[in-house]
C-alpha cells in the first residue's frame, strides 16, 4: 500500500499551489503491531513539512499584501530579502523576512528614514506564541530539563534546551505581569463584589549564594461569589508585590471600594500585604484550623496527664475545661476561653507535689495552654464567631490557600525535589504555575 499526501493552498487572488508532502509505504507482508497506521516518526516528518508549506505560503501572501502603499497604492520595492529562523511547535523554519523601501509619496523626512520590515516585533524570541506558552506551561509543571524532553519527544520541533525553556518561562511570567497591569484601574471594573483572600506561605530551598536556607513564597487564592483566581509571588523578587495582588483583586471584580476579607494563619506580613494592595483597611480573620490544632494539642497533653501513673488530682479539673475550650472559641467567646486557659495553667502549677511523671505532663499542659493564649492574644482582633460564619455559608479556614501551597509551591518547588531556587526564578515559576492552574495560560485554552 502506497499513501501519497499532498497539500493544496488557494490564495485570496485565486492562485492555487499544490505540494507533495511525502509518501508512505506499507507492504502487506510487513503487517504487524509495530507498523499499523501512522507512526510517530512519520507524523513528525509530515507535520514538519506541512508546517513549512503553510508558513512559507502565509508569509509570502502577507508580504505581498504589505507591499502596497497605504497612500498611493503602488507596490513598494524590496530593499533586501533576508531570511529569518522561526521556531514553531512543528519545526524550525527559515522564512523570508524582507525589508521594504519607503514609498516616495511619504514626507521627505519619513521617506529618508530607511527601509522597514513589515514583520518587525511580530515574534518575540523568534518563536511562535504557541511554542512559548507550551514551554512555559510544561516548565511550570515539570523540571526544565524534563519539559524540554517531553516537547522534543512528541513534537517535530527543533532540539530543546532546558535553558531555553527556563528563559522563555521567565519572559512569559514578566508578560503576565504586564498584561495584568494593563487591565485598567479599579474604577473601570464592574460589577463590584465582596472578595475573600486566602493566604499562606510555602518554604522552598534557596540557592547558597543568597546566604539563607529557605525562601518564602506567598501563595493563595482570591475568591468572589462566582470566580476564583490563584496567585503566587516571592516578595524579594517581585517589583511590587502589593501592586501584583491588587491586579489580581481587580481581575476578580474588585472596584476599589467593596469589602475585602483576609483569612490567614496569623503571620502579620500576610494581611499587611493585602492592606497595601487595597490601600486601606481589610477584615482579617484568623484561620480556624490553626486554632483547632492548638486546642487539639492541649487535649492530647491533658489526656497524657490524666493517664500518668500516681496522678492524684481531680480528673474533671482538667478534662472538662479542655473539652469545652473548642466550643467557646468556635462561638466567639474568646474571653471565656482565655479564662479557662489561665485556670488550667494555675491548676498545673499546683501539682508540684505529684510524681515526676505527673509534673512533666503538667508542664506540657501548661506550655500548650500558654502557646494558645499567646496566639489568641496576638491575633485578638482577628477572632470572630466562627459558628455564625459557618452557618451563613462563609469561609472560616484558609484550607484553599493550603491547597495552593501544594499546587504551586510543593509540587514544583518542594524541598523533596532537591532543587534550589533564586528569588527571581522562584517568583517566575510561581506566577506562571498559578496562571497554568487557572487556565489563564496554556495551549489547550488558546486552542479552544
Amino acid at each position: 500500500m502506497d499513501v501519497s499526501i499532498f497539500v493544496e493552498t488557494t490564495f485570496d487572488d485565486g492562485e492555487t499551489k499544490r505540494r507533495n508532502l511525502g509518501r508512505l509505504r506499507r507492504a502487506p507482508d510487513e503487517f504487524g503491531s509495530e507498523n499499523v497506521g501512522l507512526l510517530l516518526d512519520d507524523a513528525k516528518t509530515l507535520l514538519r513539512r506541512l508546517q513549512e508549506a503553510i508558513v512559507q505560503d502565509q508569509v509570502g501572501e502577507a508580504i505581498e499584501a504589505r507591499r502596497k502603499c497605504d497612500g498611493c497604492g503602488k507596490h513598494r520595492a524590496i530593499h533586501d530579502d533576508r531570511g529569518r529562523i522561526l521556531d514553531t511547535l512543528f519545526g524550525r523554519i527559515r522564512v523570508k523576512w524582507p525589508r521594504l523601501r519607503r514609498c516616495l509619496c511619504q514626507p521627505a523626512g519619513i521617506a529618508k528614514a530607511g527601509p522597514q520590515s513589515p514583520f518587525a516585533g511580530l515574534f518575540s524570541d523568534r518563536a511562535t506564541p504557541e511554542l512559548r506558552r507550551l514551554q512555559a506551561e510544561l516548565g511550570a509543571k515539570h523540571s526544565f530539563r524534563e519539559a524540554a524532553r517531553l516537547i522534543e519527544m512528541f513534537l517535530p520541533c527543533s532540539a530543546q534546551l532546558n535553558t531555553t525553556v527556563r528563559n522563555r518561562l521567565g519572559r512569559i511570567a514578566d508578560e503576565l505581569g504586564h498584561v495584568d497591569a494593563n487591565q485598567g484601574d479599579a474604577d473601570t471594573i464592574a460589577p463590584p463584589a465582596p472578595l475573600t483572600v486566602f493566604l499562606d506561605g510555602a518554604h522552598i530551598r534557596c540557592r547558597p549564594e543568597y546566604q539563607k536556607r529557605h525562601l518564602d513564597v506567598v501563595v493563595g487564592k482570591v475568591e468572589s461569589p462566582n470566580m476564583s483566581r490563584r496567585f503566587g509571588l516571592v516578595q524579594q523578587a517581585a517589583r511590587s508585590p502589593a501592586k501584583q495582588l491588587r491586579h489580581d483583586l481587580i481581575a476578580q471584580g474588585w472596584d476599589g471600594q467593596s469589602k475585602v476579607t483576609v483569612i490567614s494563619d496569623g503571620e502579620p506580613a500576610l494581611p499587611n500585604l493585602v492592606r497595601r494592595a487595597v490601600r486601606g483597611p481589610v477584615t482579617h480573620i484568623l484561620d480556624w484550623w490553626h486554632i483547632s490544632m492548638r486546642v487539639k494539642h492541649i487535649e492530647n497533653a491533658v489526656r497524657g496527664l490524666l493517664q500518668s501513673k500516681e496522678f492524684s488530682g481531680l480528673p474533671l479539673l482538667f478534662e472538662r475545661p479542655a473539652d469545652t475550650l473548642r466550643w467557646y472559641l468556635w462561638h466567639g467567646k474568646v474571653m471565656t476561653a482565655a479564662t479557662i486557659l489561665k485556670v488550667l495553667q494555675i491548676d498545673c502549677d499546683r501539682l508540684h507535689a505529684e510524681s515526676r511523671e505527673s509534673r512533666e505532663a503538667a508542664k506540657r499542659v501548661r506550655a500548650r495552654c500558654q502557646d494558645l493564649y499567646s496566639y489568641l492574644a496576638n491575633n485578638f482582633d482577628a477572632l470572630v464567631d466562627y459558628g455564625h460564619r459557618h452557618r451563613t455559608g462563609l469561609a472560616v479556614s484558609s484550607s484553599r490557600a493550603e491547597g495552593c501551597v501544594d499546587d504551586i509551591g510543593n509540587t514544583r518547588m518542594g524541598k523533596r525535589r532537591r532543587m534550589r531556587w533564586s528569588p527571581r526564578g522562584a517568583h517566575r515559576v510561581a506566577v506562571t504555575r498559578a496562571a497554568v492552574l487557572d487556565g489563564r495560560l496554556g495551549v489547550s485554552k488558546r486552542a479552544a
